[in-house]
């Protein structure tokens, strides 16, 4: 179920900075966190789940596919000037994607999804209301769900 495995999803974008730091992605379970502004002076990731698809049947597995986003605040506002920080991320992202295939066991697989996986965005979040630079990233988890038992 996912909150056995949605904060192991929100640690893979605790990615590096570059600069000895690294991006503040809230946690949705584990300290229920999730803030109405954030910060602009640093980098954060907050975590949403935008849908779910489920199937299930009598002796089957049930199988649920959850699609989500990740939405990336990188820099205090939207000069064209800090594009080259953000480009540094997309590899940073992708590296930590494919190093956490399975979140440590808890899903089948998490994989970023096809088309546009990564893309930057100018973004707005919270009271804050300054745009900034970020980056979206929308990611696939598949989970058989072992413990459910499905009834006739």
């Amino acid at each position: 179920m996912i909150e056995n495995w949605i904060d192991a999803l929100t640690k893979v974008w605790e990615v590096e900075t570059g600069r000895g730091g690294k991006v503040n992605s809230y946690r949705l379970f584990e300290k229920d966190e999730f803030p109405e502004n954030i910060p602009l002076d640093q980098p954060v990731a907050l975590t949403f789940v935008d849908s779910v698809d489920f199937e299930y049947s009598q002796g089957g597995p049930a199988i649920a596919l959850w699609r989500g986003t990740a939405e990336f605040s990188l820099t205090p506002d939207n000069s064209k000037q800090r594009i080259p920080l953000v480009m540094r991320y997309f590899n940073r992202i992708m590296v930590a994607a494919a190093s956490n295939i399975t979140l440590g066991g808890k899903v089948n697989y998490f994989v970023l999804e096809g088309t546009n996986s990564i893309e930057m965005v100018v973004r707005s979040y919270g009271n804050a209301g300054q745009e900034h630079l970020g980056l979206t990233v929308r990611w696939l988890v598949k989970e058989i769900l072992n413990d459910l038992e499905v009834t006739g």
